[in-house]
């Protein structure tokens, strides 16, 4: 055996083994631990701006008829939004009609109505003016302005019924008050309506109204 392959087997025999490294063991994944979520504070209720809480005491003190102290919370509220406020213009004109100022009452509700035109109660109000001043035919206007807005509407109908009744207009009437009728089934419109009948002398329709009013 030669001596270069005595040292190769020499370095063969001493050869050190491979190393493996101790396996690591790694710690545990962390668990998140929920926290306490702390609990959600009562939300506040929300405050009722001022103006309308002002329209609620002009509502108030109207119904108990303390007019003096709603004419007083009125005038404020009209400064404050500057004449600007629906339903404090709305009880001015109430008002100012139970006052006999019913030219100042239909001012303040058409001024309601250029503030909300969608509202039929001021157009409404509008046309009761009107006929309370006389004005029929501008009245039958207005309350024809009115059911396009609210429709089947059985106070509209009526009171359109009795303007046409004081035009003499009385083929209009009737169908308005037909109309009503047929809306709500008011003791108020089949008396009106057997009014017109009289007043056309036609006693036997006017009876058969006022029998169909008390079945």
């Amino acid at each position: 055996m030669s001596s270069g392959q005595k040292d190769s087997e020499k370095e063969q025999a001493v050869e050190e083994p491979v190393k493996i490294p101790p396996a690591v063991s790694e710690p545990p994944p962390l668990v998140a631990v929920p926290s306490k979520q702390p609990r959600p504070r009562p939300r506040k209720a929300p405050e009722i701006p001022v103006f309308e809480r002002k329209n609620w005491l002009i509502h108030l003190h109207y119904v108990r008829k303390e007019y003096e102290t709603c004419k007083s919370l009125i005038k404020e509220q009209l400064h404050e939004t500057h004449g600007m406020c629906e339903y404090a213009l709305y009880v001015q004109a109430l008002i100012f009609r139970q006052e006999g100022r019913i030219q100042e009452s239909l001012e303040c509700f058409q001024t309601c109505h250029l503030i909300n035109s969608q509202n039929p109660e001021n157009l409404k109000q509008v046309g009761r003016s009107l006929f309370l001043l006389g004005r029929h035919k501008a009245a039958t206007e207005v309350y024809h302005e009115a059911a396009r807005v609210s429709e089947r509407d059985w106070e509209i109908s009526h009171n359109q019924g009795v303007c046409y009744m004081y035009l003499k207009e009385f083929m209009k009437a009737k169908e308005c008050l037909k109309q009503a009728i047929s809306f709500n089934k008011h003791d108020l419109s089949y008396v009106m309506l057997a009014k017109i009948y009289l007043m056309e002398g036609d006693v036997h329709m006017a009876i058969d109204v006022y029998k169909r009013a008390v079945e």
